[in-house]
């Protein structure tokens, strides 16, 4: 029992002091796509399981991105598609990424975003998104923290 109860404690991450979601978002033409990195831990609190690697965990996954992460393009909102994702170590910390991508009918000039990943589950919740448009590499970093559920506009 000490050995198995040793064990868990070496093999579980130290606990991290801060609930935050990372976005790496590339605007090109009418295609919009992001990485999105959460912690894994805080990911199965916001989904209410274990993760695992099978179609029921990954379909979950897209699933509560596609509900917490709009995308607006031009005035009309898109649907995502999340098309990989899967399990990472950060530093000492477990995460779970995804990649995610929108399509718009032509190129995208105005952008709106809300990222409220976790907002439900942790009352500090920080998401941060960097958006590079493309051609050119004109850049923009977004914050979106817990209890506001505005919608952040790029105009490119």
């Amino acid at each position: 029992m000490i050995l198995a109860l040793a064990a868990g404690l070496l093999l579980s991450a130290p606990p991290h002091n801060m609930h935050v979601a990372n976005t790496r978002m590339v605007v090109e033409g009418a295609v919009v796509v992001a990485r999105v990195r959460m912690f894994r831990d805080d990911l199965q609190k916001a989904l209410k399981r274990p993760a695992t690697d099978d179609a029921a965990w990954r379909g979950a996954v897209a699933a509560y991105v596609g509900q917490n992460f709009t995308v607006v393009a031009d005035g009309a909102k898109l649907a995502g598609e999340v098309l990989d994702g899967g399990a990472d170590i950060d530093g000492d910390q477990p995460i779970w990424w995804v990649i995610v991508q929108w399509k718009a009918t032509r190129p995208v000039t105005v952008l709106g975003l809300k990222v409220h990943l976790m907002f439900d589950t942790f009352g500090d919740q920080q998401n941060i998104v960097q958006v590079s448009k493309q051609p050119g590499d004109e850049r923009h970093g977004l914050y979106f923290q817990a209890g506001d559920r505005s919608e952040q506009v790029l105009k490119f």
